[in-house]
């Protein structure tokens, strides 16, 4: 799905002030990151490893498993169009409403697709899973056990599970240790939404060195670029300690979901992440982002394009304190 997708500033010729309708941590990246990708710049005379294979062995380190459980892509995006090429012909279930791109993979290549809720989700019906867990849009979550139990008790069925927002909840633990002794679990990772590089774009996909292999057979090459491999070095490098403090993130966002829930016609719904849905009891969110972005310079995410999700609703991503305040000062104007 190449539109539908949250930050759509490039739509927009006036400035945008505040960008709430990406999930990208607001702090931007580590100053020290983009003095390391420069002086890779030299790099791009000449083309990278196919595919990205020193990266890894600084993967590996953090997660303790062998370097063949790992595949980089271009973004986590090109890790979904993978597995859905791999399993091209197979019944899946895509527990939703949820990321657009499982769908746009599933599409593509001839995966026969069903959204589903996750109450009523039973995974031996199908071949293949998707679940992203903390979900986007709604920040909601499935607890690691219970998550843990289901995989295990369905080893006929390949369960993807997308952990791009780990990082952004303190309720999970990564399932990635489990792919030492299940062959049925597909981890996808990214970087960019932690340390604020979705230009970048690196994401990777951690699993039995047999699913990778496959996986291979299917990747073209040069997908992750040199700059993008340089970058991800330098993170492994550097993983703690220019990561965000995830307790700060969150109590932040329940300060700025207090302000919100105040605002009469606006419904905050639940969430784990710094990210939540917000259903709108008075217009339209199309009316909405108009009004923002014209009166204000800020965008928000329209989230009504979400399958599965009935009704009027925005998704926001909690920003810096100051831009936090100016959207709550714009929708109290809102008439």
């Amino acid at each position: 799905m190449i539109d539908g997708h949250g930050d759509d500033r490039h739509r927009y010729n006036r400035k945008i002030e505040h960008n709430f309708s990406s999930n990208v941590y607001y702090k931007g990246y580590n100053p020290n990151l983009l003095t390391a990708i420069s002086s890779a710049v030299p790099s791009i005379q000449h083309y990278p490893s196919p595919a990205a294979e020193e990266l890894n062995e600084a993967v590996s380190r953090k997660f303790q498993l062998n370097g063949d459980q790992f595949l980089f892509t271009n973004g986590a995006t090109e890790a979904f169009y993978l597995i859905a090429h791999l399993f091209s012909g197979a019944s899946a279930a895509i527990v939703a409403p949820t990321f657009s791109e499982y769908e746009g993979a599933c599409k593509i290549h001839g995966v026969d697709y069903y959204l589903v809720d996750k109450k009523t989700l039973t995974p031996s019906d199908y071949q293949l899973v998707f679940i992203c867990n903390p979900n986007n849009p709604d920040g909601s979550i499935i607890p690691t056990p219970v998550l843990r139990q289901l995989i295990e008790g369905t080893p006929s069925t390949v369960f993807v599970i997308d952990e791009a927002y780990i990082e952004f909840t303190d309720q999970l633990e990564s399932l990635a240790p489990l792919v030492k002794r299940l062959n049925n679990l597909i981890v996808i990772r990214s970087l960019t939404k932690t340390f604020a590089i979705p230009g970048i774009r690196l994401g990777y996909v951690i699993a039995s060195s047999d699913i990778i292999e496959q996986l291979l057979s299917k990747k073209m090459p040069w997908s992750v670029n040199a700059l993008a491999i340089h970058a991800g070095l330098q993170l492994f490098r550097h993983y703690e300690q220019w990561q965000f403090d995830v307790d700060g993130l969150l109590n932040e966002t329940h300060e700025f979901i207090e302000q919100l829930s105040a605002i009469d016609g606006l419904e905050v719904l639940p969430t784990y992440t710094s990210y939540f849905l917000v259903k709108l009891h008075k217009k339209t969110a199309a009316e909405l982002k108009a009004y923002l972005v014209k009166e204000h310079g800020i965008l928000i995410r329209d989230a009504t394009n979400f399958n599965r999700l009935t009704g009027e609703y925005i998704r926001l991503s909690t920003q810096s304190p100051a831009a936090n305040a100016s959207l709550v000062k714009a929708l109290k104007n809102w008439k």
